[in-house]
């Protein structure tokens, strides 16, 4: 045993020294165990899985748009070596992300709250920022530096043996998110990308605002930018300073704000949840596009993603139920589950009239032992999934909820369910001056949907607007 610590150690040791390269962007040497071709294999990988989650979002020649912003930045960046991808995500979250080798994402949701092109090039300066510094690389590294010296101690101590599984799990939470350094220098590269390439980067202060409005509106939910870019404080007065420092550098006699061209841009995008897509009203779901409704537990909490729709329950791990399409009959499919396991059900039925398959199987995962369902129903033509889970000594008293989607699917025929209303953004010239509350007087909008229209406006109801200024106001349709 001490002889395969000592060898483990000096692999750990030979990790390090071969591992110290330069940061393209401090130019210091640092610890980075990802070279540049796994970082763009990790990132290759990544972009699979985000867009098997999420839809791209396309509308008119809004996404060349973003990419050209995007490429105006890329002279300006210390990496040279990488080429960079800039997708728009059909997401409602208010959010943008990056993953290594030059992958930034952007959601339909951050750019109804952007209110300029400047706003634009620092989000997506911010990103690049990200991947310039390699900053998913150096959590990676600790993170596997974390797990051997885990595993070093795990060997070598038999008292610590019983603490490793908790230590390991509060460990490995410490690496799923930037620190706050990573996210000054994040600042402070966007800033720098986006003032060299002409643009005003004061601009993302009244960014921040917004979003500071967003999360302290008790109508709106903490936007994901700033659940996954932790936001140290002073960031706004940082980020104007940091503008300052960039355009005496720079040494421009302009800077671009581009407020009309953005807007314009945006002018119809979706706003909020795509109901065609499915929602729901209490413990009803309705999909209108395809035409289909079924119930299900009362107090469980249904997440509708683009390729699957997930329903899981308050408190209890491992539990939940996935209802998804799949390619092949439902014999194919049932033949297929059945194969894996021991099979405790499988039968033949029709569901509301519709050619069913049930199969229930028990399966061990681990040192658990696992119940678990699949129903294929067929659809006009087409295989619905309904899997659910629970642990074997849970199943007979969660069996009839688990089951209360797949035995309520049925057609949704219902004209007020199908013929359903989505709010989208407009963007209107103002006619003449008056105060954003009067100006917002001349529309059917409830309190709710004008506090959204202030904030994503960053604009209160006595912000007095000159005539033929540009706001954005939300319409159904």
């Amino acid at each position: 045993m001490r002889r395969i610590v000592t060898l483990l150690m000096i692999v750990v040791l030979g990790l390090v020294v071969s591992a110290c390269v330069t940061n393209p962007v401090t130019g210091q040497k640092e610890l980075d165990l990802i070279p540049p071709a796994q970082e763009l294999e990790i990132g290759k990988q990544e972009y699979k899985k985000i867009l098997d989650q999420f839809d791209i979002y396309r509308y008119k020649g809004l996404n060349r748009y973003i990419n050209k912003v995007g490429e105006k930045l890329v002279p300006y960046v210390q990496d040279k070596n990488v080429k960079y991808t800039f997708t728009l995500l059909d997401s409602p979250a208010v959010n943008a992300f990056s993953t290594p080798g030059g992958y930034v994402y952007i959601t339909r949701g951050i750019l109804a709250y952007l209110n300029n092109e400047a706003q634009l090039a620092c989000v997506l300066g911010h990103e690049m920022g990200h991947i310039n510094a390699h900053h998913v690389a150096t959590l990676l590294t600790k993170q596997m530096l974390f797990n051997l010296g885990l595993g070093i101690a795990y060997m070598k101590y038999k008292k610590f043996r019983r603490f490793a599984p908790l230590i390991g799990v509060v460990g490995n939470l410490l690496f799923l998110s930037f620190s706050r350094s990573d996210e000054y220098q994040a600042d402070y590269l966007g800033v720098e990308y986006a003032t060299l390439a002409g643009y005003d980067a004061t601009q993302m202060a009244d960014f921040f605002d917004e979003l500071e409005r967003i999360e302290v509106s008790k109508n709106a939910v903490l936007p994901e930018f700033l659940s996954t870019h932790p936001s140290p404080p002073h960031r706004r007065e940082r980020v104007i300073m940091l503008a300052r420092k960039w355009e005496a550098i720079a040494k421009r006699g302009y800077y671009k704000i581009g407020r009309d061209v953005y807007l314009e841009h945006i002018n119809g995008i979706l706003f909020g949840k795509n109901k065609r897509n499915g929602y729901t009203i209490g413990n009803h779901y309705y999909h209108p596009n395809m035409r289909f409704t079924f119930m299900f537990p009362k107090g469980w909490n249904l997440i509708n993603m683009p390729h699957y729709i997930g329903i899981v329950p308050k408190n209890q791990k491992g539990v939940y139920i996935k209802i998804f399409l799949k390619n092949g009959s439902i014999y194919e499919l049932a033949n297929k589950f059945s194969s894996h396991g021991f099979v405790l059900e499988s039968k033949e039925t029709r569901i509301n009239g519709y050619h069913a398959f049930k199969v229930v199987r028990m399966v061990k995962i681990g040192n658990k032992v696992i119940n678990q369902s699949s129903c294929f129903i067929n659809f006009n033509g087409k295989t619905f999934v309904f899997f659910s889970q629970s642990p074997s000594s849970t199943w007979p008293l969660l069996k009839s909820k688990l089951e209360e989607p797949e035995k309520t699917f049925k057609r949704l025929t219902n004209p007020a369910r199908i013929h359903v209303k989505n709010l989208y953004i407009k963007v209107i010239k103002l006619p003449d001056t008056m105060t954003f509350s009067n100006f917002l007087n001349r529309f059917k909008l409830s309190d709710k949907l004008k506090k959204k229209v202030y904030i994503m406006n960053n604009m209160y109801p006595d912000t007095l607007l000159a005539q033929g200024d540009l706001v954005k106001i939300l319409v159904k349709k």
